[in-house]
């Protein structure tokens, strides 16, 4: 079985809830935990995880690089501190219309904007009372950092979010291991996800036993398989709105029922967004339905991956389900 980590987005759950979910799925043998960017930051609730279950893997699926990078790399070598070494800081870019409106932020060059932050990041942890560091990006620059408390480790696992086949690219060449995003298929990891990476390890001349390959799994498991499909729509439907899903969703002839729920989003009709994802696109894209059908879908993605970060859906749902979704999939990936 491949390894598997809980992804706990803390919508419709409480902090302390978050916490028992991440403690029984701990006890099952869950790999790791990871927390996401919304509804929460991506630190604080791991650091919460970090003092109940010592010595269990946690990391960020994912940190944006909305963040200066001073609060990312602080924040990345504190959580590395609290774990004893065991946090994997994960980045990510984020929808373009999320950083404009959210953030201020206009990125017309993610690839490159990620290149330089994560070597900003680096740079940054050598920094010292009396050896400050300066960075001279093209889109970033830091002068004169002073790091007031020494890093406690020379560096920190940097995973990058990807779905494109530049930003995979560069995801292997600086990276230390892929977090691919929410929608994909094992076609999409034979086609364009491995591909790609094995470029960017190639040019860096670097090991792909040294590279962990991780993806985001939408997951819905219920006793009832219709039930766990009609879960799993509400997350399809969500992440279908972004357009750098449509290298995953055209080739798989989904080209239609996502252009139906970009025009359903944009007019706020929920119903209909459920509705435009069609039974062949829950097969493709989820695991879901009974227990033993996900772990049979999950094999599927055996000698693709190295980890899956099973993740319940959020959008529009009830939180009813997803405390029944979380329980469901902590029972059925238990070993």
């Amino acid at each position: 079985m491949l390894k598997w980590g809980l992804v706990i987005s803390g919508e419709n759950l409480t902090l302390r809830e978050c916490l028992g979910y991440a403690r029984a799925a701990a006890d099952a043998g869950a790999d790791s935990l990871w927390t996401t960017e919304l509804g929460r930051d991506a630190f604080t609730p791991l650091a919460a995880m970090a003092c109940a279950l010592p010595g269990i893997r946690l990391g960020t699926a994912v940190a944006t690089f909305a963040r200066p990078p001073m609060l990312t790399e602080t924040a990345a070598q504190t959580m590395a501190e609290l774990t004893d070494q065991n946090f994997v800081l994960g980045l990510g870019t984020a929808p373009p219309a999320w950083n404009a409106d959210w953030h201020g932020l206009e990125v017309t060059r993610p690839v490159a904007r990620m290149r330089e932050y994560v070597a900003c990041l680096r740079t940054m942890w050598t920094g010292s009372l009396t050896n400050p560091v300066d960075y001279d990006g093209e889109l970033i620059k830091v002068r004169g950092y002073h790091r007031f408390i020494p890093a406690p480790y020379p560096q920190v696992p940097i995973y990058l979010a990807a779905v494109q086949p530049n930003m995979l690219q560069l995801c292997g060449e600086i990276g230390d291991g892929l977090i691919a995003n929410t929608l994909n298929t094992t076609r999409y990891f034979k086609d364009i996800a491995r591909p790609a990476v094995q470029r960017g390890l190639a040019r860096a001349g670097k090991d792909e036993s040294d590279f962990e390959y991780t993806t985001l799994k939408i997951c819905a498991v219920n006793k009832d398989a219709d039930e766990a499909r009609r879960l799993a729509r509400h997350a399809i439907a969500f992440y279908a709105t972004l357009p750098y899903f449509d290298i995953v969703l055209d080739p798989m002839g989904f080209g239609e029922a996502k252009a139906r729920i970009r025009s359903a989003f944009a007019a706020g009709d929920v119903e209909t967004m459920l509705d435009s994802v069609s039974a062949d696109m829950v097969a493709a894209l989820a695991l879901a339905g009974k227990p033993e059908d996900v772990l049979h879908q999950a094999r599927e993605f055996e000698g693709l991956v190295d980890t899956l970060l099973l993740y319940s859906p959020t959008f529009a749902v009830l939180p009813e389900q997803t405390h029944a979704n979380h329980a469901a999939i902590i029972d059925a990936f238990a070993h």
